[in-house]
């Protein structure tokens, strides 16, 4: 029980230490005069070092010529474009309404409504129809009604594609040629606007509405620059006499319809149809502005697309068309004319955007262009670890292994010299050596116990050497100074014990300090340039302002006077005293 709570408080302590001021007091200096760096691993690998290179190459052409210079990566842009359009039409249009009979409209009649947001109806074809409040039959075009009573009729009053309220009543129209076997058809009777409209047969379209033009005005501003532009720059007489082309007059906003049924539909047969049945049409203006240039240069550009189907490949609803009245009353009666608009719908949207250099920005993407440049060694280092055939070389340097235990030896030697932790480093080694002569003391039975027990006894005595070398050889501050280079040095402690365990203990030591003579007899001759090398790469350079050199001073003069007082202690009490350590020193 007494072993178990010493083990608890063994283990207890480093926790102890680590919380203790001297400790966090010495983390908080790290923190401030130290530097921490990664730890870099060169490959000499052609293979692998032409992969990154050549993926380095690939980054920066994408980040500089793509993201760079083709997307403006050094401007601060702005998309949220203000725009107020207004279109106007010009042209006159004629049609043949009857036999020597034409009617002449301009751009009042064949613009329907006459101002919408963003869009324009162009009206290209029409079937008109003069109307009377009456009763009359149903349209042919409806086959449901087709009757041969009333009765149907009646049934039928609430069918909801009537032009009008059914009576009841079927009209049959009198025919002296019908047999009178035969059934004679008629018409159910409707109560509203007569004669129906019938546009079984469409007319032509307008004449001259090709040559209508469509005149654009468009204003724009970006808010975050606080810029206004419009699309008219230039002077009244080139307006006067421009119309819009692709090849020469691009920045004209005056475009004419037949231009622009070219350039959406180059099938004359599409076109015509668009014509007589209707189309969509949509005029995009967009503004693409480079404000670190003349404000002169920040000009639209127009593109054009057709919304609707071809006819060739719709079987339904063509075009565009809709329907819309005008009413009047004469001599206490009411009359309206029906039009049927056929016509092109053009849809107008405006987009922009517009930048100017700015120095966050671009420093925000020369750093994201530096951490893309990081995924070069990310791939070449997933080559190298799992890949190249010399793949377990690379994963033993780029990885170190950590033991546990032996950081925890290591924790003891830099744990403040003090009475209380000297009394901890005592007792931590006295456990030690009893592990060790009891591992060496048990059953012999089982070979391979017998094995690793002395495998663990080794390891376990040249950590108790370690610490003891820390111990006996720091140097003092004159010896600092005298000293120029550091000597290596081997040391061997043996702590006799009483009864039958002493002899086994020192015959284990013996043993393994022949291995360590051995290991040592194998070591590589250095030459003596070899020697001065390793000697400055062990030298710890200090000056007089140096706050841990003085604090070390202080800490092993307390250590050697606790030590003085511990020996003069354990004499007059008659303990038995700890024998000095025998240090061998190979040069």
């Amino acid at each position: 029980m007494a072993t178990r709570d010493s083990s608890a408080k063994l283990h207890c302590e480093p926790l102890r230490e680590y919380c203790s001021f001297s400790n966090v007091k010495s983390v908080v200096r790290g923190f401030v005069y130290e530097y921490e760096t990664p730890k870099i691993v060169t490959i000499h690998s052609i293979s692998i070092a032409l992969m990154c290179r050549l993926i380095q190459l690939l980054i920066l052409i994408y980040g500089v010529i793509y993201l760079m210079i083709h997307k403006k990566g050094y401007q601060e842009t702005d998309t949220s474009i203000i725009s107020s359009i207004t279109l106007k039409v010009k042209g006159i249009g004629y049609n043949q309404t009857g036999q020597n009979k034409t009617l002449v409209i301009d751009g009042a009649d064949y613009i329907v409504p006459p101002q919408e947001n963003n869009a324009l109806f162009l009206m290209t074809n029409f079937i008109r129809t003069d109307q009377e409040h009456g009763k009359c039959p149903e349209s042919p075009d409806e086959k449901m009604s087709s009757c041969t009573d009333n009765d149907y009729c009646l049934a039928n009053q609430n069918f909801q594609k009537a032009n009008g309220k059914w009576t009841g009543i079927c009209l049959i129209k009198n025919n002296s040629f019908v047999n009178a076997s035969e059934t004679r058809q008629g018409r159910c009777e409707l109560e509203g606007w007569c004669p129906v409209e019938n546009d079984r047969n469409i007319p032509f379209p307008i004449r001259d509405a090709l040559n209508f033009t469509i005149f654009v005005k468009n204003f724009i501003e970006f808010p975050r620059f606080k810029v206004i532009r419009k699309n008219i720059q230039e002077d009244a007489a080139y307006l006067k006499r421009c119309h819009y082309d692709q090849g020469e007059h691009k920045g004209c906003p005056i475009f004419r319809v037949g231009t622009l049924l070219d350039i959406v539909e180059s099938d004359p047969f599409e076109q015509l149809k668009m014509l007589q049945l209707g189309g969509v049409i949509r005029l995009k203006i967009h503004w693409n502005c480079n404000l670190d240039k003349s404000l002169n240069l920040c000009k639209p550009e127009y593109s054009f697309g057709r919304l609707d189907g071809p006819y060739k490949e719709q079987s339904f609803s063509h075009g565009f068309n809709f329907r819309f009245a005008s009413h009047w009353k004469h001599h206490n009666r009411s009359y309206r004319t029906l039009t049927k608009a056929y016509g092109l719908r053009f849809i107008i949207s405006v987009s922009g955007l517009a930048g100017r250099f700015d120095v966050i920005t671009l420093t925000l993407n020369i750093g994201s262009l530096i951490g893309i440049l990081g995924l070069a060694t990310f791939i070449c280092d997933i080559v190298a670890l799992y890949v190249h055939r010399q793949s377990d070389v690379y994963r033993q340097q780029k990885f170190q292994d950590v033991d546990l235990h032996f950081q925890q030896i290591e924790s003891l030697k830099t744990l403040p010299t003090d009475s209380s932790t000297e009394q901890t480093r005592r007792r931590y080694l006295n456990h030690i050596d009893d592990t060790v002569l009891n591992n060496h003391t048990a059953d012999n039975g089982d070979a391979t116990q017998n094995v690793e027990t002395a495998s663990k006894t080794e390891f376990q005595l040249e950590e108790v050497n370690q610490r003891s070398l820390y111990d006996n050889l720091q140097p003092t501050p004159k010896q600092i100074s005298q000293q120029s280079t550091p000597q290596g040095a081997f040391i061997n402690i043996h702590r006799p014990k009483s009864g039958s365990t002493s002899s086994n203990g020192s015959s284990l030591l013996s043993s393994i300090k022949q291995k360590y003579a051995t290991r040592r007899s194998q070591l590589p001759h250095l030459s003596s340039e070899e020697n001065q090398l390793y000697d400055k790469s062990n030298i710890f350079f200090v000056d007089e302002d140096t706050p841990e050199l003085n604090e070390r001073n202080e800490l092993r003069g307390r250590s050697d006077e606790n030590k003085q007082l511990s020996n003069s202690s354990s004499t007059n009490h008659g303990l038995s005293v700890r024998p000095t350590s025998t240090v061998e020193t190979l040069l």
